[in-house]
């Protein structure tokens, strides 16, 4: 056997970190406890880690094109076209990057702490590239200065299997298999064709380790098919120390009004069965409905309100309304969001897809202003003398980025202020939802309308999609606008991936259900909405599966675990306010609300990690008992047991991968 003997200093900002690279393929005993585990992956398939007793044993993985200048294309989240498709032996990913390259990845868990990935890489024409490779990038658990790298390479192996063209690696050679362990951390990698590994580090400064497997490099001949098996193993120590929750029941802040929905019709055929049993077994507490402005006034000549009273109205638009009227005969708010304007309003041609200069959507044509407003208030005022129905708000969806009618911030700005007075001459009283932008990086199409007085009167409310962008200070942010203009700010849609409807059988994957849950229990606590509404409760994205939902016909109508989160968190009590909470521990995330009048209080948690013992601190002596809930892969909404509590604090096991919450009724 050949061994491959290289030693690298390496400079943090810390300390110099020797990284010894050996050509053997030797066992560390690094014990893992686990007696479940399971692998985690994102939406788009790059795999987050492998749980080992519900702790998370990070590392990310990716499919990375390197071309023949060095740029490189790796899949991440909106990056590439990506298809799903589960069963209970294998997940199966397929993308395409660009219109030539194709990947696939096929991801099965046959053993306790690994997992098991097929990929294969092709291209549909003769082309050139530095590498096309399957990347592990390693977390912080790895920097330390004992982290060891152990390579096992083969026998011999040619000149040419070192011809690669790639950036310059810290390390580079012909291997069979890699252990790379940390003071707490293991990870073993093994694969089934000898290939060049490539180890690289983002800078000095921050290391951030690649361990990149080549498939294919230089030359790459028409519909040619490179494939490697790997198989991955994870273990560590694992984290059951004790948490510490205190809660502060006197500071209480902005109400929370549990959960809504977005009711926007798409599917005549699989809508009404996931509408009625969601209605039927959520408590829903807004919603959101689409107002089909394009087929409301496809023809700017024509009243619309005559054509209706005539017979003369569009299936969908009629549909829209009578879905504002059940909401609202159930005593829901109605907020009202328009995607498409007819042809006359905007300017040019309709856009599909994107502009050549990046944008999307269309501008409405600010010399039809006055049509536009008589267009849109005509929808109003058939939706309440009809319908009976007067909304609470309405907004242009995502007109930020243009989807699918697009504003800059002074047009934003001036249809608040325009359409409002206008709406309010003519007596209606619904307001408008400041921002309603695609994600929470868009708070700043907010700040011109958020400082003007005379827009002040007509905003009812603040909106962000949560699809995108909840860091920490976007998060201040949208709670900070809330505050200026002194209205709630709601989550116009909510779930984690705008992308998901294309590969819709993720919906139904544990790590998506933890993960999306999570976000909205960070947003809680830092943003503070009045409601976030679940996009959505129709068959799209819906959190409910069979009956025909996401192509699964052999199964009735169910509730998935997504679905048993909502609940979860829709049982929160009625009038609510938010109270400030403190956990600084990794992977635990808490929201609290209570009302010092009623006596009530619910704290929702998330722990991403193993099961540990919480010391819950800081309520009401008054307080003796809360209720436990948990939602997880093996549990619905579940009533787990009563937690007894003494002078305000109480001790008991937080259920690891799980949302929890404690309720008082």
């Amino acid at each position: 056997m050949r061994k491959l003997l290289q030693e690298m200093n390496y400079t943090s900002r810390n300390s110099m970190k020797k990284i010894v690279i050996l050509g053997l393929f030797a066992v560390i005993g690094l014990a893992s406890a686990g007696v479940s585990a399971q692998t985690e992956f994102t939406t788009w398939g790059n795999l987050t880690g492998i749980r080992i007793d519900n702790q998370l044993m990070e590392f990310n993985t990716s499919l990375a094109l390197e071309n023949k200048y060095g740029n490189i294309w790796a899949t991440r989240k909106e990056g590439q076209n990506t298809d799903f498709k589960r069963t209970e032996a294998d997940k199966r990913f397929t993308y395409g990057m660009g219109d030539n390259i194709s990947w696939s990845q096929v991801i099965t868990s046959q053993k306790e702490g690994q997992a098991q990935l097929a990929v294969s890489f092709s291209s549909k024409v003769d082309t050139v590239i530095n590498a096309a490779y399957f990347r592990v990038s390693l977390p912080t658990e790895f920097y330390d200065s004992e982290t060891d790298f152990q390579v096992k390479t083969p026998d011999n192996f040619k000149y040419k299997d070192l011809g690669l063209a790639a950036e310059e690696a810290l390390y580079k050679g012909i291997a069979t298999g890699v252990v790379v362990t940390s003071s707490t951390r293991k990870l073993e990698i093994t694969f089934e064709k000898p290939t060049e590994l490539l180890i690289k580090a983002k800078d000095s400064a921050n290391p951030d380790f690649q361990l990149n497997f080549v498939l294919a490099s230089g030359k790459i001949a028409a519909d040619e098919n490179f494939t490697n098996n790997f198989s991955i193993t994870a273990s560590g120590e694992i984290d059951k120390s004790p948490v510490a929750i205190k809660v502060f029941p006197n500071q209480e802040g902005e109400p929370f009004d549990g959960i809504g929905g977005n009711f926007r019709l798409q599917n005549p055929k699989m809508d009404p069965q996931v509408i009625d049993y969601s209605l039927k077994n959520l408590d829903v507490n807004w919603s959101r409905v689409e107002l089909p402005w394009r087929q409301w006034q496809p023809d700017e000549n024509k009243d619309p309100i005559a054509e209706a009273k005539n017979g003369n109205i569009d299936p969908k638009v009629k549909a829209s309304l009578e879905m504002a009227q059940r909401l609202d005969k159930m005593g829901i708010p109605v907020i009202l969001a328009a995607w498409f304007a007819p042809d006359w309003a905007i300017v040019g041609e309709r856009v599909r897809g994107v502009n050549l200069d990046g944008s999307r959507g269309n501008a409405l044509d600010q010399t039809k202003k006055e049509a536009i407003y008589k267009s849109l208030t005509s929808y109003l005022k058939y939706l309440k003398e009809e319908y009976g129905v007067e909304a609470k708000m309405f907004s242009f969806n995502e007109s930020d980025l243009g989807i699918d009618v697009r504003q800059t911030p002074e047009e934003h700005n001036m249809l608040i202020k325009e359409l409002g007075k206008y709406w309010e001459s003519n007596g209606f009283d619904t307001k408008f939802l400041l921002g309603d932008t695609a994600d929470a990086n868009g708070w700043e199409f907010t700040t011109l309308a958020s400082v003007d007085p005379e827009t002040q009167p007509y905003i009812g409310g603040v909106s962000f999609h949560s699809w995108r962008g909840w860091t920490d200070e976007n998060m201040m942010k949208w709670r900070d606008i809330a505050n200026r203009v002194h209205k709630p700010l709601f989550i116009g849609e909510g779930s984690i991936d705008a992308g998901a409807w294309r590969y819709p059988q993720i919906f139904e994957e544990p790590t998506y259900a933890l993960d999306e849950i999570d976000v909205y229990v960070k947003i809680l606590n830092q943003a503070r909405p009045l409601t976030i509404l679940q996009w959505q409760l129709t068959s799209d994205y819906s959190p409910l599966s069979g009956g025909g939902i996401f192509g699964n016909t052999k199964d009735k109508l169910y509730p998935t675990q997504r679905f048993f989160n909502l609940k979860q968190l829709g049982e929160t009590p009625d009038d609510l306010k938010y109270i400030p909470v403190s956990s600084g521990e990794k992977g635990i995330r808490v929201a609290a609300m209570g009302n010092h009048e009623n006596g009530k209080y619910a704290i929702h948690i998330v722990n991403m990690g193993a099961t540990r013992v919480v010391n819950l601190s800081g309520l009401p002596q008054t307080l003796s008992s809360l209720t436990m809930y948990v939602t997880n892969k093996d549990k619905s909404f579940d009533k787990v047991k009563t937690i007894n509590l003494k002078n305000g604090s109480a001790s008991f096991e937080l259920a690891g991968a799980s949302f929890i919450s404690l309720i008082n009724q």
